[in-house]
């Protein structure tokens, strides 16, 4: 095995071109001391993206890139377009419920199996088909209102964060625009609002890596930053007084309260966001529905195994997918920012655009 490209260094299990940056993942040696982004990709399944940073040289603050190397696996439960193949979208694997439901069709399959056999040592024993027809529509129906208010949720998510961005780039653009000097000041306001995306995304998962942000803001803030009670009360108390530094040197009140009203409303969006997360959907409603799915597939089998004989196992299982898979995207959409259910939101993605919009202001 060749020796490790020196651009690339190995630490705690993570890759990073330019500077070592920790993001755990399986350790890895390149081929030839050369790993190309396709063998990464490839071979260990991850992804690079370029992370925007501030870098002090000569006490001049400049904007650069540095790209890192994430783990594919939850890129892969990010919600992406849908493929225009029709043949490629219906046999899709990657963020599919399938692979969760799998085991489940194939317990309901078994458990029909039995009844199956059963039926060849045991007297005839039916239950008529008929009801099953009823129940089937409403618990379709049952269904369907689980999914669509999993999407209603997903949806309005989606809807704050284009909001979260919107309202990112009008702060900066006051912070840069009306302030006569650009001193270290709006320097600092503009870091802030570009660390504050990832700080909420962070904040919404339940995680404190903060990778981003410390090389927006430094080590030393991250930690008070962890310490915080609220990450992301935190970081509007800063962008606060950042504006308050710029009132004193001049900052005209029209631009002031224009900027404290995009900071409110981003107060007013991590809330909103914390409200889908914390609410769950009704507990009730998750157990009837399940209930109602585990007693018809328990009950299906004794209605078909006179008429579909050795093919019940795999009409139960035909039956058994379709209303596993709708239960499961319900649940999966109750949450759209954890990056362990399906379709999630892409925020790493936003999170980025909106940092780069940002600090590339500081490139003028």
């Amino acid at each position: 095995m060749a020796h490790q490209d020196s651009r690339f260094s190995r630490s705690q299990g993570s890759v990073v071109k330019g500077k070592d940056i920790s993001i755990p993942y399986q350790d890895h040696i390149g081929i030839d001391g050369h790993p190309s982004e396709k063998y990464l990709a490839k071979r260990f399944y991850i992804r690079p993206i370029d992370v925007p940073v501030l870098r002090k040289d000569d006490a001049v603050t400049k904007l650069e890139e540095r790209r890192v190397v994430l783990p594919l696996s939850a890129n892969q439960l990010e919600n992406h377009p849908e493929s225009k193949s029709f043949i490629a979208t219906a046999f899709a694997w990657h963020g599919s419920v399938t692979p969760r439901v799998l085991p489940r069709v194939a317990v309901a399959s078994a458990y029909a199996g039995l009844v199956y056999a059963g039926s060849l040592f045991l007297p005839s024993f039916s239950v008529p088909v008929t009801p099953f027809e009823y129940s089937g529509a409403v618990l379709a129906l049952i269904l369907v209102m689980r999914v669509n208010a999993g999407h209603d949720r997903w949806w309005e998510a989606r809807k704050i964060w284009g909001a979260i961005v919107n309202q990112s780039r009008n702060l900066s653009l006051v912070i840069y625009g009306y302030s006569e000097s650009k001193d270290e000041n709006v320097v600092s306001g503009l870091k802030w609002v570009a660390a504050w995306p990832h700080v909420m995304r962070e904040s919404l998962r339940n995680q404190k890596s903060l990778v981003e942000v410390s090389e927006l803001v430094g080590e030393q803030e991250v930690e008070r930053l962890r310490n915080a009670e609220n990450m992301s009360m935190y970081v509007s108390v800063k962008i606060t007084e950042t504006l308050s530094k710029l009132r004193q040197q001049g900052l005209d009140s029209f631009a002031f309260l224009r900027a404290e009203t995009e900071r409110s409303q981003l107060i007013d969006a991590i809330g909103a966001c914390e409200r889908i997360r914390n609410t769950r959907m009704p507990l009730v409603l998750a157990i009837k529905t399940r209930r109602f799915i585990l007693l018809f597939l328990l009950l299906l089998p004794l209605s078909l195994v006179d008429r579909a004989g050795l093919l019940t196992p795999l009409i139960v299982a035909l039956a058994a997918y379709p209303l596993f898979s709708l239960d499961e995207i319900g649940a999966e959409l109750q949450n759209p920012f954890s990056s362990r259910n399906l379709s999630h939101l892409p925020l790493d993605g936003i999170c980025r655009t909106i940092s780069g919009n940002v600090m590339g202001l500081l490139k003028k």
